[in-house]
């Protein structure tokens, strides 16, 4: 088992604090740069103090974000085995994954697809398996207006299953049929969707 479920996680990994050691050592940097000039430093010995500085700063930055992504990726699988209300030291990502602002951003990406669905003649660039889509777009509908309406709760695995859907190469909005493959039943995949979102009491 992780180390991660052992204790637990009661502080938010904030994404923004990936940007407080870039800012700072920015900062730095442009004061050293500053101070060398003042100095009358040219050239290469004007330009190592600041360049190192900064590239620290990017170092850091990255390093704090991929804790995160971490962390996330720990959560994430924490829930969807079914956590939600227990796991407690998650429960910056249940709330994260549940926030109105979440659902605003995914109702908007399905309605996006919906419009898309909806146009005569699909844009030749896009992903989307739009044969396949069309007859399931009261269902894309469905969802979209789940997570718009504010005073409907959502759980935390049906939104990380929404994120499957929207972000998973292979996932029935992007996933074409091959002359091998097996026929997938997309309304099923939706409805599965649509009722894992629901919060059972």
């Amino acid at each position: 088992m992780d180390v991660i479920h052992l204790y637990p996680l009661r502080m938010k990994p904030d994404a923004a604090r990936a940007l407080v050691p870039l800012c700072a050592l920015a900062l730095i940097s442009a004061v050293a740069f500053v101070t060398g000039v003042a100095a009358g430093l040219r050239g290469g010995a004007l330009l190592v103090a600041p360049v190192s500085l900064a590239l620290g700063g990017v170092y850091l930055a990255g390093h704090v974000w991929l804790e995160r992504s971490r962390l996330c990726r720990a959560a994430d699988e924490w829930i969807a085995r079914g956590y939600e209300g227990r796991a407690v030291r998650y429960g910056w990502r249940i709330e994260e994954l549940t926030s109105a602002r979440e659902g605003r951003t995914l109702a908007r990406l399905v309605q996006r697809i919906v419009a898309e669905l909806s146009q005569p003649r699909q844009p030749s660039l896009s992903p989307l398996n739009g044969a396949a889509l069309r007859p399931h777009r009261p269902l894309l509908v469905s969802l979209a207006g789940h997570l718009d309406d504010l005073d409907r709760q959502v759980s935390a695995a049906g939104m990380l299953a929404l994120h499957r859907l929207l972000t998973e190469p292979g996932s029935a909005l992007y996933a074409r049929s091959g002359v091998d493959a097996a026929p997938r039943d997309v309304a099923g995949e939706f409805t599965a969707i649509l009722e894992l979102l629901e919060v059972r009491g």
